[in-house]
């Protein structure tokens, strides 16, 4: 675990270990959700880049978009 401080406008350096690890790169979105009282960071993954590695694995009927939904949903109530 690292600790950080908290700066002005409540602003928070993400360490190196931690951006390492998740693979974040400069300009990268994330999430931060409260689960039971501790704050996760999420990277969001889902860029047109990685869809196409594996556009066609899932077969859905619905749009690509619609279907990127769905996971993302599906993910959040199995936390």
């Amino acid at each position: 675990m690292t600790e950080v401080k908290i700066h002005d406008k409540y602003l928070v350096v993400i360490p190196k270990d931690v951006r390492e690890t998740l693979g974040l790169k400069i300009g990268e979105k994330v999430d931060f959700i409260v689960e039971k009282g501790k704050a996760v960071i999420y990277p969001k993954r889902g860029s047109p880049a990685s869809v196409k590695k594996v556009h066609g694995i899932i077969k859905h009927k619905r749009t690509i978009d619609e279907g990127i939904e769905d996971g993302y949903t599906a993910m959040g109530e199995e936390l």
